[in-house]
């Protein structure tokens, strides 16, 4: 199953994406803080309209992403969570944000208003540019925190995708 047009669009306008459900039936995120003790995660997935992207990987002082994530004293709208899946079901899109937390989770809700904000800055750009206009309709917010070493895998099933 190939993505519909709209998401592929969306897809190709962003410079870090990892996986997507044409190919792939699991998403893997990975922590890249060597500190972290809540390393790799892996979301399993039904093919499908899907895809996702990694914004911190698409942030820091070059930004990847886009410009206005890069990261900077005093900016705390350059933030990023660890992963989001946009899920598309007939031009509605859902969107899970997802975060890597060791120990004590903290600091998330920074990361998914910044990620948030620029989930619907991409949207915007897609529609004023392209005229390609996707419909936001679900957003979900998911913190996965560990205190030991741990690789966890998480089944996600309906309703999500």
């Amino acid at each position: 199953m190939a993505l519909s047009n709209a998401l592929q669009q969306l897809k190709d306008s962003l410079s870090c994406c990892t996986y997507h459900g044409d190919q792939h039936s699991h998403v893997l995120i990975k922590e890249a803080d060597p500190a972290a003790k809540l390393t790799k995660v892996t979301l399993t997935a039904p093919t499908g309209d899907w895809f996702s992207f990694d914004p911190d990987k698409g942030r820091g002082k070059a930004a990847q992403m886009s410009p206005l994530l890069a990261t900077g004293k005093g900016q705390n709208h350059h933030r990023a969570c660890d992963c989001v899946v946009l899920i598309d079901r007939g031009g509605r899109l859902t969107a899970l944000y997802v975060d890597l937390k060791s120990g004590n989770p903290v600091g998330y809700s920074g990361q998914f208003k910044s990620t948030r904000q620029f989930v619907r800055y991409a949207l915007g750009l897609l529609e004023e540019f392209h005229g390609t206009k996707i419909v936001l309709v679900d957003e979900r917010f998911v913190v996965l925190y560990g205190g030991k070493p741990a690789s966890v895998k998480v089944v996600v099933a309906s309703p999500i995708f």
